[in-house]
C-alpha cells in the first residue's frame, strides 16, 4: 500500500501490517513532519502513478526511522536545558573575578594600542607640547625685563599679574622731603638715594619729580640730572632738588626716572615732610 504525507506529498510503500486495521500515527522521513495515518483498504489497487514512489520501506525501517527522529528530538530539548542553566548560572559568577578579568583585559589592550605608531607620535606630541608650554613660562617670567623693555604696552599686564617689572635697573630709596622758608617764601626740598640693581652699569636718566594733589593728579613736574652717570648692583648715589613756591594744593612728591621707551619706574610710599616755619605736610611716594 501506499500512504503520501500531507506535508510535502512525499510518498511511501508499506505493508498493510504497518498500518494496521486502526492506523496509526507516522513521521515524514523527508519533513520530519508527522500526521495521522488512517487505515486503508488492502485490496484497493496501487495508484497509476506508484511507479514514481520511493523504494519500498520495511515497518522495522519506519520505526527505526521514527525513533532517529525522536531522539533527535530529545537531544535537543537537552541542550536548551543545558543552555538555560548555564545563562542561569552567570549571575552567580564571583563579581570580583570577573572585575580582574575585565581589568586584565584593558590592560592587554592598552599596551598593544601604545605600542602602535600612531599612539607614540601622539605620545611624543603630548611630551613636546608639555616641554614647550614650561619654556614659554620660564620666559616669560624670568625674561619679563627685556620682554617690557621691547614691549612697554604689556607692563600693565605683568602688574595686573602682581609681578611689577623694573625696566630701567633702578629704585629709589631713603627719599626726604623738606618744605621751608628762604627770603620770605616757600621752598620744598627734596632728596632721595638712586640704588643699582643689576650686574651691568647701567645708565642713570633724569629723574621727574612730580607734585601731586589730594587726588593723585599731577600740579606740577620738573626734572633733574643726576651727577652720577650709570651705576650698578649695590652702588648709591645720592641726588637733590629744589622748588621755590611750589602749588599750595601739593600733597604728595612723587619721583620717576624718564626712560627713552616712555617707561617711567616711580618710587611710591607716604611719610611726612619735615618742618620748617611751615605748617603743611607735603607727603612722597
Amino acid at each position: 500500500m501506499i500512504i503520501t504525507c500531507p506535508h510535502c506529498q512525499t510518498k511511501y510503500q508499506v505493508t498493510y501490517e504497518a498500518i494496521g486495521s486502526a492506523g496509526r500515527k507516522v513521521q515524514c522521513a523527508h519533513c520530519h513532519q508527522a500526521w495521522d495515518q488512517h487505515p486503508l483498504s488492502a485490496d484497493l489497487p496501487p495508484p497509476p502513478d506508484a511507479d514514481q514512489a520511493f523504494s519500498a520501506m520495511a515497518e522495522d525501517q519506519l520505526d527505526e526511522a521514527m525513533a532517529s527522529e525522536e531522539k533527535s528530538f530529545a537531544v535537543e530539548a537537552a541542550l536548551n536545558r543545558a543552555s538555560q542553566a548555564g545563562a542561569a548560572a552567570l549571575p552567580g559568577l564571583n563579581a570580583a573575578e570577573m572585575k580582574k578579568r575585565q581589568a586584565d583585559f584593558s590592560r592587554r589592550r592598552n599596551a598593544m594600542i601604545s605600542r602602535l605608531p600612531l599612539a607614540r607620535v601622539r605620545r611624543a606630541a603630548r611630551v613636546l607640547g608639555m616641554v614647550g608650554l614650561v619654556a614659554l613660562l620660564s620666559t616669560a617670567y624670568f625674561g619679563r625685563v627685556h620682554i617690557v623693555d621691547r614691549y612697554p604696552d604689556l607692563a600693565g599686564l605683568y602688574a595686573a599679574m602682581g609681578m611689577g617689572v623694573n625696566v630701567v635697573g633702578l629704585e629709589f630709596s631713603n627719599l626726604e622731603t623738606l618744605k621751608t622758608l628762604s627770603g620770605g617764601n616757600d621752598v620744598l626740598m627734596v632728596s632721595a638715594q638712586i640704588v643699582g640693581l643689576t650686574a651691568e652699569p647701567v645708565r642713570v636718566p633724569p629723574v621727574v619729580v612730580s607734585l601731586l594733589d589730594a587726588d593723585g593728579h599731577a600740579v606740577y613736574e620738573w626734572s633733574v640730572t643726576p651727577r652720577v652717570r650709570d651705576l650698578m648692583a649695590g652702588e648709591r648715589a645720592t641726588f637733590d632738588t629744589r622748588l621755590s613756591l611750589p602749588p599750595s594744593e601739593a600733597m604728595r612728591v612723587r619721583l620717576s626716572f624718564a626712560g627713552g621707551n616712555g617707561v617711567q619706574t616711580e618710587r611710591s610710599g607716604s611719610a611726612d615732610a619735615g618742618q620748617a616755619s611751615a605748617p603743611a605736610p607735603i607727603e612722597h611716594q
